[in-house]
């Protein structure tokens, strides 16, 4: 896990690649006016993303929990109260 203090990245990573992809690499790091860590930066927090298909079923499991839910009108009022007492 890379650690961020004030925004400052510490954690730092080593890899090699074949010189095709490191050229791949660099044209699109131009082409985005970023660095090739920024590149991979980015390739990262896309495959450590959340996919729809898990946000889909953490939303079928609290479907499934059959709490009981004031009616909209009552929740709505009570949810600007609450913000409006902060």
């Amino acid at each position: 896990m890379i650690a961020v203090k004030k925004n400052r990245l510490e954690a730092r990573l080593e890899i090699r690649l074949l010189p095709e992809k490191l050229q791949i690499l660099k044209d699109e790091a131009a082409r985005k006016n970023t660095s090739i860590g920024g590149i991979v930066r980015e390739a990262i927090d896309s495959y450590c993303a959340v996919s729809a298909e898990e946000k889909l079923a953490a939303v079928r499991k609290l479907a499934e929990l059959k709490t009981p839910v004031a009616a909209w009108d009552k929740m709505k009022k009570e949810i600007a109260a609450e913000y409006k007492s902060d």
